[in-house]
């Protein structure tokens, strides 16, 4: 009884230092905060964590507590959210715009568009792409390259899910003017951090292919793709999209790099760069092709 007594009298004397070098949150610094974790920004949260520890160091473990229960709160909220919302609500998109047109002794004239959406819901996430590239040199038609996909993912946890695709191309300098692809699978987030998110995906698939010299494949072949993100400052990003086809005619590799930097408010200025190579295209045709795109980009 004695031993157990002095037990918790030491443990009593123990804790009270530290409870009472405990210094609350000043009001001004939490308000700062919870308007940070309103914001739904990761990054600008945990600047403004980094801000209120370093102006207030006898509050650094108030602060972890205010930032848990703020975010496990927004976390039921965008749950309770989503619950609510029907398929046709909750959608987000881009559109992406680059023109040029040169005359005199070189005439020219080059587009670029793209179209994008994406849901985000609690099991179901749904991106749907479209892109159109046409270039032309003194009245001829030099480069043309049009790609629409849709994809639909089911999350089994935070990481795990699996994937359904649903693609469609005509690169006529590639060789064919109708490819069509779908693919089945599973995908992996193997970082999702505030700055950095990277997924790898890989399944079966199956292409059908209309080459422009006549003939047609449908061919089953295995598909893996790696997605990467990357946030090197708060309105710039780098972002990289490979993607396989492993098939036993024609396997083909594609490479999109892309780096926007945000001007104002919802509108961006994005450079890319794709690359596509077929290892066995039609015969006179070089296996890689390249096309680089500066878009003005317009988020809604």
């Amino acid at each position: 009884m004695l031993k157990r007594s002095i037990f918790a009298t030491t443990a009593l004397l123990l804790a009270f230092p530290a409870a009472a070098n405990a210094e609350p949150i000043p009001a001004k610094v939490a308000d700062m905060i919870r308007t940070a974790a309103d914001g739904g920004d990761p990054g600008e949260l945990a600047a403004t964590v980094k801000i209120a520890k370093k102006s207030n160091p006898g509050s650094a473990d108030e602060i972890d507590a205010l930032v848990a229960r703020l975010q496990a709160e927004g976390a039921a909220r965008r749950r309770a959210e989503l619950e609510q919302k029907s398929f046709f609500e909750g959608w987000t998109g881009e559109g992406q715009a680059g023109f040029s047109n040169a005359t005199g002794n070189t005439h020219s004239t080059d587009v670029a568009l793209g179209l994008s959406f994406s849901r985000t819901g609690l099991q179901w996430d749904h991106i749907f792409n479209a892109t159109a590239d046409y270039q032309r040199q003194n009245g001829v038609e030099s480069q043309s390259r049009y790609f629409a996909s849709y994809t639909g993912h089911y999350k089994f946890d935070d990481r795990l899910y699996g994937f359904g695709l649903l693609s469609w191309e005509n690169a006529r300098f590639s060789g064919f003017d109708s490819r069509l692809s779908e693919a089945v699978g599973l995908g992996y987030s193997v970082l999702q951090d505030p700055d950095m998110t990277l997924s790898v995906e890989a399944g079966p698939a199956l292409r059908q292919t209309h080459y422009i010299v006549g003939g047609s494949d449908n061919r089953f072949a295995g598909r893996a793709s790696v997605n990467y993100l990357w946030k090197i400052l708060p309105d710039l990003a780098f972002t990289q999209v490979l993607t396989f086809y492993g098939e036993s005619r024609d396997s083909t590799l594609t490479s999109d790099t892309g780096l926007t930097a945000n001007l104002i408010g919802s509108l961006a200025a994005r450079l890319s760069y794709h690359v596509g190579y077929e290892s066995n295209p039609p015969l006179g045709l070089q296996t890689t092709d390249t096309l680089t795109r500066l878009t003005l980009v317009y988020s809604f």
